[in-house]
């Protein structure tokens, strides 16, 4: 399996031509081969790679990450920028990744449903979520890779982190104590033992505790959610290797190679598979090795309560919990809302995607997606439930562009 770089149709056409005279028997076989292997779309560098399941078509184009369009954040203050959760999304969308989330994922020694809660038994309230996500794509040179990642989100670990934080910025209301002691100041002290010499100390009447308490209850709540951001984000981290800035700035601009089926290879450009996608993955992780002849397997386990700036990464994976709870202030009046509002559509999920989705195509494939839209007497921009159509027009168009 070779791998050849894109070649502009004129200069394929002017070698073939003095071939042709050369040698006419020659120049049929070569015309063959470069039809088959030899494509350009557009301004893109394209060319052909077959395996045995269909025929793929590859894209390079530039994608660009930074700390204003949400694909870079700052985890600590001295720190370089990294990839955000919503980067790697970004980067997944344009390299053509697809991630699933398995049925089952490994705590202990046993396989159990994927995610799953850890409870305490006497309270019930959540100690640990294991979440396992896989992220498959195929590499520069063609070989499938697979990014097998468990995220543990250990709720305890982050109590004690917030804990000792809250210790050194608020001594009236958190302490941090050797065994045997207790605080001086009068109040309702709870204890949080947090080695076999020390225990941290929490004044349940002071403000702050209130507020520590309640968005201890928000990631409780949302742990679930979290977890398998986490999860996501980390096995697209670790099937990228991308993740530190060159350079620590605030913006990255990265080559990225998209894989594109014709002909139901496992992946497919609709996304509508996905049942199919994770039963073949299922296959390929779980050692059956007859989806290919070769392939790229990592697989690994880390906490989130390990990495250094975690609280940023969880602020920034969802921010309605990370909001501070005032409980000392009304919450303001809503606005009056003008009656014209209330006639206004509102979009579904599926629909939000899908016009994220067409304003992607029409910075990706514009003058295909202005030739679909003509063809199909579409006026300006599609209505959602138009757009599916325009997808599989574009999809056409592009496939006839590559085998002319």
């Amino acid at each position: 399996m070779s791998n050849l770089p894109a070649i502009r149709n004129d200069s394929i056409n002017q070698a073939l031509s003095s071939i042709k005279e050369l040698s006419p028997e020659a120049y049929g076989v070569l015309a063959a081969v470069v039809s088959q292997n030899v494509v350009v779309l557009g301004e893109d560098e394209a060319f052909t790679l077959r395996d045995k399941d269909g025929e793929i078509r590859a894209f390079r184009k530039k994608l660009t990450l930074s700390a204003k369009n949400g694909g870079l954040i700052k985890p600590t203050h001295d720190g370089p920028h990294v990839i955000s959760a919503q980067g790697y999304e970004i980067w997944a969308e344009s390299s053509g990744t697809c991630v699933i989330f398995p049925k089952e994922v490994l705590v202990g020694s046993a396989f159990l449903p994927n995610p799953y809660a850890e409870r305490d038994p006497q309270n019930r309230r959540i100690l640990a979520v294991h979440a396992r996500a896989v992220a498959f794509r195929f590499s520069s040179v063609g070989i499938p890779q697979v990014s097998d990642w468990t995220t543990i989100f250990d709720t305890p670990s982050y109590r004690l982190i917030d804990l000792l934080a809250k210790a050194k910025k608020f001594p009236q209301a958190f302490q941090l104590l050797p065994q045997g002691m207790t605080p001086k100041e009068d109040g309702t002290w709870a204890s949080y033992p947090f080695d076999e010499s020390t225990s941290l100390f929490v004044n349940t009447q002071h403000e702050e505790a209130l507020q520590w308490f309640a968005q201890i209850l928000n990631r409780e709540k949302k742990a679930m959610d979290f977890a398998q951001t986490f999860a996501k984000r980390n096995a697209l981290k670790h099937l990228s290797g991308l993740q530190k800035v060159p350079g620590g700035g605030a913006e990255w601009t990265i080559s990225v190679l998209c894989w594109r089926p014709t002909s139901g290879n496992i992946i497919k450009w609709d996304g509508t598979e996905y049942a199919n996608l994770q039963k073949r993955i299922g296959n390929m992780i779980d050692g059956d090795g007859k989806e290919f002849d070769q392939i790229e397997y990592h697989h690994g386990k880390e906490a989130v309560s390990d990495e250094p700036g975690f609280e940023v990464h969880e602020a920034e994976t969802d921010p309605e919990d990370q909001t501070p709870i005032d409980t000392k202030n009304e919450p303001p009046e809503a606005e009056p809302v003008l009656e014209k509002q209330n006639d206004l559509p509102v979009l579904s999920e599926e629909d939000t995607k899908l016009m994220m989705q067409f304003s992607q195509l029409e910075k990706d494939f514009p003058d295909e997606t202005a030739q679909a839209l003509k063809e199909m007497n579409i006026p300006g921009k599609p209505k959602p439930n138009q757009m599916k159509l325009v997808f599989k027009k574009v999809n056409q168009i592009v496939d006839q562009a590559g085998g002319e």
